[in-house]
């Protein structure tokens, strides 16, 4: 009987680890500066989402929506898998979408899991969050205006990561950086160099291919902080980078180039987190 006992207890202690560890959101903040940060966007705050692959967080997604509206942002930025492939829900992606549209504007760049969605679902998701307000950038850019001064806030769509990976193997590369520099180019027309330029993107470990003088901050997802988090490591497997990744979370720099990438919300092919809570960024941006 004591065994028994003992047994239900260490379950229950078990149960509740993962719980808090797949359900407690935690809020990590940044402050990123630049000289491309103009006096009017001095202090201007960005929340990141990413990676909610069709989770709930609370009914109706209120916890996460409360969580983003007492971070106070001046903008949301979300950065792909959005929904799921393996447990796709549709109603929990849009719940979220909807809750936090009404909180600040709201820029959306696309992810895998998307990509690996029926068309006809992904098309009618993308209907009604342009109905929403929702500003969805899948290969293409805005901007927010303060005073006459501007931001510029680009999506690389996950159809041009793809495109580069592809090519790249077919080289016997990693990737084809030249696929993702057309791409920027493109998003960067016209663009004032003086002007702070922040893209959006899903996947963190081609920071190479993303940095450069036409980028200023990158947003990114995807690694899902490499699952199980031990000390002195950034997680013991991630997507596209494999075994003890390098590239997982918090705020990197590639020359002049930074990134901030985010430990994401949900999980997809493996259910659990393991010291590794859900995670929601802000970032200040300040004049240097």
């Amino acid at each position: 009987m004591l065994k028994i006992i003992i047994v239900f207890f260490v379950l229950l202690l078990l149960a509740l680890f993962l719980n808090w560890s797949n359900k407690s959101l935690t809020v990590t903040k940044y402050v990123f500066q630049s000289p491309q940060v103009h006096d009017s966007f001095d202090g201007f705050r960005i929340v990141q989402v990413s990676d909610l692959q069709s989770e709930y967080f609370g009914s109706d997604q209120e916890e996460l929506i409360d969580a983003v509206r007492q971070s106070e942002p001046d903008i949301i930025v979300f950065t792909g898998d959005l929904v799921d492939r393996t447990h796709t829900d549709y109603e929990a992606s849009l719940k979220a979408m909807e809750g936090l549209a009404k909180i600040a504007p709201v820029y959306y760049v696309n992810g895998n899991h998307e990509l690996a969605l029926p068309e006809e679902k992904i098309a009618q998701m993308y209907s009604a969050m342009g109905e929403m307000g929702i500003k969805l950038l899948v290969g293409c850019r805005s901007s927010v205006e303060r005073n006459g001064e501007k931001i510029y806030i680009a999506g690389l769509a996950e159809e041009a990561v793809l495109q580069s990976k592809e090519s790249g193997q077919a080289e016997g590369q990693e990737f084809e950086k030249a696929v993702i520099d057309e791409e920027i180019e493109k998003l960067t027309g016209a663009v004032d160099e003086e002007d702070l330029v922040i893209l959006l993107v899903h996947e963190p470990q081609l920071i190479e291919a993303y940095a450069g003088e036409k980028i200023d901050l990158v947003f990114a997802g995807h690694a899902h902080g490499g699952q199980i988090r031990l000390p002195f490591t950034e997680g013991l497997f991630a997507p596209g980078q494999g075994v003890l990744p390098k590239l997982t979370s918090g705020l990197h720099y590639c020359g002049q180039t930074g990134m901030i990438i985010s430990r994401g919300l949900g999980n997809s092919v493996f259910p659990f987190r393991v010291f590794n809570r859900p995670e929601i960024v802000v970032t200040q941006l300040k004049k240097a």
